[in-house]
């Protein structure tokens, strides 16, 4: 499942809550801890690691990055437009939205 070609929802869910459980055994903390430590639930955390409900709210998933230290990398999930969305309308103004052609466009 390291593809980048996710199929469902649940796949996604699936790989987050293997990468949580992961990061917190490299932290070497348990269950119980990560639960004290981020304010979630102990059945919410078993349950999210096992597959079993992966139905978890955002945030309760971002104080799970919290105490795994990666709630910096949120912003790699959904970087910033390189142009701002009104400038971008401002750009889309002046490009023309159908392109008109005469029909003696061929002669010099």
């Amino acid at each position: 499942m390291y593809s980048t070609d996710y199929v469902t929802n649940q796949d996604i869910m699936l790989l987050l809550a293997k990468r949580i459980k992961e990061y917190r055994l490299a932290a070497r903390m348990s269950q119980k801890e990560m639960a004290k430590k981020s304010g979630v639930g102990l059945a919410t955390i078993s349950h999210l690691e096992q597959g079993v409900n992966q139905n978890i709210t955002l945030n309760n998933f971002i104080s799970l990055l919290r105490v795994i230290g990666m709630e910096q990398r949120i912003g790699d999930l959904l970087p910033e437009l390189p142009i701002p969305p009104m400038a971008l309308k401002q750009i889309n103004k002046f490009i023309p939205k159908r392109v008109r052609r005469n029909g003696d466009s061929t002669k010099s």
